[in-house]
């Protein structure tokens, strides 16, 4: 099978190469806005093209006999989508409408990365990068009902692992776990925001990648929940590190919790986290 992955120079779209190359050819586009060619898998069934995902046409996919895409390619930062509200339009909703708009002509499998935060207690407004995601999956949904689109929707919940430093220090710009990391090597106290009671689902970007092979297998137009059960106040994920704590002042958008809601998405995909955020920190801190 020939797939296209966009943003596969990510640290998930680059995880998710390493995992379908073996027996796919498998096509990344990405802008490098923050992917990097050092995420770069090294296999003669991948190839990188330097594109933005709006600007994908039907004679590019015609061309490259493309059967499936996983559509990871978008802005997927919450604080700075508020000063970045026009690169965010771009990418999260014209880039995205092109693809959704191509799968359904060309009858092409998709496979789209939602967010968590379309779950936040405060509402999917509570950010840009928030509203226009939410939007999308709403969208996709839409265009499966209108045109009969096949699709699974993935939503990330607090992706952690290999490559993800580097990936989003590019734009200096990290999840926590790296924060603390990159804190505690310097010597420097982990900077906890607000009060360190935001409550967060912590998953490995291995069990992300699973998760999305898995839906691909399904193509049920389902919505599925890449997340563990377990939630982890910020505070006590710091803690974790036995180092020095600071409170700093609340980011933007930094909602209260992450949690699942129900759903069957173990059961549908036969998918279980394999990996503990406890033993990671413990592991590599």
């Amino acid at each position: 099978m020939v797939i296209l992955v966009t943003g596969g120079a990510g640290y998930v779209g680059s995880t998710l190469i390493q995992n379908l190359c073996s027996n796919n050819q498998v096509i990344s586009i990405d802008d490098y806005s923050v992917g990097l060619k050092s995420n770069h898998v090294a296999h003669d069934n991948v190839s990188y093209i330097n594109m933005h995902s709006k600007n994908v046409n039907e004679k590019f996919i015609r061309e490259n006999n493309i059967e499936m895409i996983y559509h990871l390619g978008e802005y997927s930062r919450i604080a700075p989508s508020f000063k970045d509200i026009e690169i965010v339009f771009k990418s999260n909703i014209q880039g995205s409408f092109n693809i959704i708009k191509l799968c359904s002509k060309l009858n092409i499998p998709l496979i789209y990365s939602a967010s968590s935060t379309k779950f936040a207690t405060e509402g999917v407004s509570h950010s840009p990068y928030s509203y226009f995601k939410g939007f999308i999956v709403d969208l996709v949904k839409n265009y499966g009902k209108w045109y009969g689109l096949k699709y699974s929707i993935c939503y990330f919940y607090n992706v952690y692992g290999s490559n993800t430093a580097t990936a989003w220090n590019k734009q200096n710009y990290q999840n926590v776990i790296d924060v603390f990391r990159r804190q505690k090597k310097a010597g420097l106290p982990l900077s906890v925001t607000g009060d360190g009671k935001q409550k967060r689902s912590f998953t490995h970007v291995n069990d992300i990648v699973n998760g999305l092979i898995l839906s691909s297998k399904q193509l049920k137009n389902k919505e599925y929940y890449l997340g563990t059960e377990k939630q982890y106040t910020i505070i006590e994920i710091a803690k974790m590190f036995n180092h020095p704590i600071k409170f700093v002042e609340a980011r933007p958008g930094d909602r209260k919790s992450s949690g699942l809601p129900t759903n069957d998405t173990q059961k549908e995909l036969n998918w279980i986290p394999k990996h503990s955020v406890e033993a990671y920190i413990k592991e590599t801190s």
